[in-house]
């Protein structure tokens, strides 16, 4: 079926469309808050659609697998594919099989989704200079982008670029420019390193682009990179991550711990390690648990390392990160065509890590749901793949981690008790960095060595008296993730040989500040946890957050200090930032 539009197309709007012109037409796709460009062919057609064969690939719910399909014409034309939420042209719906004109800078509307064919001029204009961002604004933005991620679903992915060699960094930040699109955020970490913020799903497209681009003039550099969401939903964990990630080689499979070199100076961490050396010997469950960043994955690989096991695998599964349909899907695998977008066999997390050990991170937030299936698996030692009834067995070992009071959770019936009690074979309680005063020192000198070795800086410098001090009497709610990040970058932008105060971030260690003065009793004399005064101090914080419906602004203001103090405190106390939009 075809349908003309009432509206008079001029055929010289599409005069620049001359063969062996080269294209001049470019597709501009608007997804909640991300735009992306196609440079569109001089002929041919795309299809449209959430299917990856698709030639345009948009992953929104919103739109069908094979939604419209796209005729360059000229003149250009859409025609709707029998979609279940529809093709707008100029505000009219166009039935299955129906196809309109479509003029340049005007919207086709699929669904949730906006398309705009855009002319792209011939005229050759010096390019608009794009701005280069610094860290402290990279950092604000990677709040605000994650609590965005958490309310919309649209992802986005954290990069970190490390310069190799003497190649000029104007030749980075050219091929930055060019290479990411103009909705990208690009920022300078420090001399030769860079990070930015990919949106959407091109994070693996674009790390390719950019390395092989760079290596091409004569620029290699490392890439480390972090997907909100697969990796984490905090700034610090997602930062963390990249930052991790950006010492491997890219064909490493990324499994390295946040801090690979255990340094331990105080008693009860000594009497920790100890017990972990014990622990592993056994095919016992072992539980971790204890606040972001606190080193649970470290313990979790020790288990691991210090077993029998450790020729085997090391998986690690961010229950956080995935729905309930995904995580069943990568815990036991799926048959092919169990679900929309099972294109083929794929063997679950737990087949695969035979002989090895698996981490459940962040268990805590496991679906209900999926709770009861893992409790089968731990009983019986077997899977069931997503559509299929054989079972499967298996030989893994759980080690299981999370920040929650899951008894806590159980009594709130989000929890399974029964799960809690296969789990907690032994339990592991990590203490926070602010109860490991006595091991700042040493864990900060360790940092510092690995960041010199990274940005290769001889001699590494050593840490003053004064920078020591303020270390010591920081509270540390990103615990020993937030510490690598504060000291990498100060090895990284210290003028001299020595860290002094003026190397650390002001906005975390500058005194005296009014912020500080108003926050001092939560910045530097959070309570240990479990105290009555760290309880007292957690429900007045709750207290605040449920009067203003979970709107963090008001009820920070109520506690009369600012926004990112109050998400200091809730990441000090753990508590859940409240989702937007919810009491």
């Amino acid at each position: 079926m075809s349908h003309e539009p009432s509206t008079t197309l001029q055929e010289s709007s599409y005069d620049d469309l001359t063969p062996g012109g080269g294209p001049t037409l470019r597709l501009l796709v608007f997804s909640g808050d991300t735009v992306t460009h196609k440079v569109l062919p001089v002929s041919g057609e795309l299809r449209i659609g959430r299917a990856e064969e698709c030639d345009v690939w948009v992953d929104v719910p919103a739109l069908s697998r094979h939604h419209a399909l796209l005729r360059m014409g000229p003149p250009v034309t859409v025609e709707d594919l029998g979609s279940s939420n529809g093709t707008r042209v100029r505000g009219k719906k166009l039935e299955a099989g129906e196809r309109a004109r479509v003029v340049p800078g005007e919207s086709i509307d699929l669904g949730a989704i906006t398309l705009v064919v855009q002319r792209i001029s011939r005229t050759r204009v010096a390019p608009r200079p794009r701005r280069l961002w610094s860290h402290a604004y990279f950092e604000g933005r990677l709040e605000e982008e994650c609590s965005r991620a958490e309310a919309s679903g649209v992802a986005f992915t954290v990069l970190r670029i490390a310069l190799e060699g003497a190649a000029s960094p104007a030749v980075v930040q050219q091929v930055l420019v060019e290479k990411l699109e103009p909705t990208d955020l690009i920022a300078a970490y420090g001399p030769g390193e860079y990070e930015a913020m990919v949106f959407g799903t091109r994070a693996k497209e674009a790390v390719t682009k950019v390395a092989a681009a760079l290596e091409e003039r004569g620029a290699p550099v490392r890439i480390g990179h972090a997907v909100y969401g697969v990796d984490g939903r905090d700034p610090d964990r997602l930062f963390g991550e990249a930052c991790a990630r950006i010492e491997q080689k890219p064909t490493e499979e990324v499994t390295q711990s946040p801090v690979p070199g255990i340094v331990v100076k105080d008693p009860q961490m000594e009497a920790l390690h100890a017990l972990v050396k014990r622990v592993a010997q056994s095919d016992i469950p072992v539980l971790l648990l204890g606040e972001t960043g606190v080193g649970k994955e470290v313990f979790a690989e020790s288990v691991h390392q210090g077993s029998a096991r450790k020729r085997g695998p090391f998986l690690r599964l961010n229950c956080a990160a995935l729905t309930e349909t995904l995580l069943e899907s990568e815990l036991f695998g799926h048959e092919k065509g169990a679900f929309t977008g099972a294109v083929k066999t794929k063997v679950g997390l737990l087949e695969s890590a035979t002989s090895g050990t698996v981490l459940l991170d962040e268990i805590g937030e496991m679906p209900i749901a999926t709770q009861a299936k893992l409790l089968r698996v731990l009983e019986q030692k077997e899977v069931i793949r997503v559509g299929d009834v054989k079972p499967r067995a298996i030989d893994v070992r759980f080690v299981a981690a999370t920040h929650r009071d899951l008894e806590s959770s159980i009594e709130k019936g989000t929890f399974r008790k029964d799960l809690y009690f296969r789990l907690n074979g032994v339990t592991l309680v990590i203490p926070p960095l602010r109860e490991r005063v006595g091991e700042i020192e040493s864990m900060a000198r360790h940092f510092i060595a690995r960041a010199a070795r990274q940005f290769h800086r001889s001699p590494e410098p050593t840490l003053s008296a004064e920078a020591l001090a303020m270390l010591r009497a920081y509270a540390w709610p990103g615990n020993l993730r937030e510490m690598r990040n504060v000291l990498e970058r100060a090895t990284l932008l210290c003028n001299g040989n020595v860290i002094g105060p003026d190397d650390l971030p002001g906005e975390k260690f500058a005194t005296p500040v009014l912020e500080r003065e108003r926050t001092s009793a939560t910045v530097h004399a959070v309570p240990g946890s479990g105290t009555v005064e760290f309880e007292a101090e957690r429900q007045r914080i709750m207290s605040a957050l449920e009067t203003h419906g979970g709107n963090q602004t008001l009820a920070a203001k109520q506690l009369g200090i600012s926004r990112r103090t109050m998400l200091n405190r809730l990441d000090a106390y753990a508590i859940p930032r409240p989702r937007k939009g919810k009491g």
